[in-house]
């Protein structure tokens, strides 16, 4: 589906509403590249304001992200909201410099037509949460030599580094009081 709106086609109508499917089959994260497990689903609606359009809708699909403890591949459900309100480049020069605290989507445009493709991906980047894991009891990989805790959960490695010398007094008093505790 085209994302692309003609300004005059929403000036005619005042209310224009779009609803499809985002045609991707995934999207670039700071972890790296996610790709789609279901059909990106968009429902927005573009309206005609005093000033400029208001665009809200939402997104809805499934990405594949690893598990950011033990790196499996895992489902993540994106819940993503359009928000976004687009203002002449003329108005620019008339809007006070906004604090940081007071973060609004405000866009900008010059030219005849809207590409929203850019507020879907925006949504579902923002829609990704901050850590995502395979299952809440994720035990991850181990340190030392990277083995899935959750495959092999009694695991014990034999690649555990040897104490630093500076540490050995340390070991000792270590050692001694846990033989102390028997």
């Amino acid at each position: 589906m085209n994302w692309k709106v003609e300004l005059a086609e929403i000036e005619k109508k005042k209310r224009f509403f779009l609803e499809g499917e985002f045609e991707q089959d995934g999207i670039d994260l700071d972890i790296g590249y996610c790709k789609f497990l279901e059909p990106v689903k968009v429902k927005m609606v573009v309206a005609k304001t005093k000033d400029g359009f208001t665009v809200g809708g939402y997104v809805r699909t499934v990405i594949e992200h690893p598990c950011d403890r033990c790196l499996e591949p895992t489902r993540v459900e994106i819940n993503g909201v359009i928000e976004a309100l687009y203002l002449p480049e003329s108005m620019r020069k008339n809007v006070k410099e906004e604090k940081l605290e007071s973060l609004k989507n405000i866009i900008y445009y010059h030219e005849t037509e809207f590409d929203l493709s850019e507020r879907i991906i925006e949504a579902i980047v923002v829609a990704v949460p901050d850590k995502v894991l395979c299952s809440p009891d994720c035990k991850g990989l181990c340190p030392y030599c990277g083995v899935n805790l959750n495959e092999e959960p009694d695991h014990r490695c034999d690649k555990i580094p040897v104490v630093d010398s500076r540490f050995e007094i340390l070991e000792k008093l270590k050692k001694n009081l846990e033989s102390k505790e028997v």
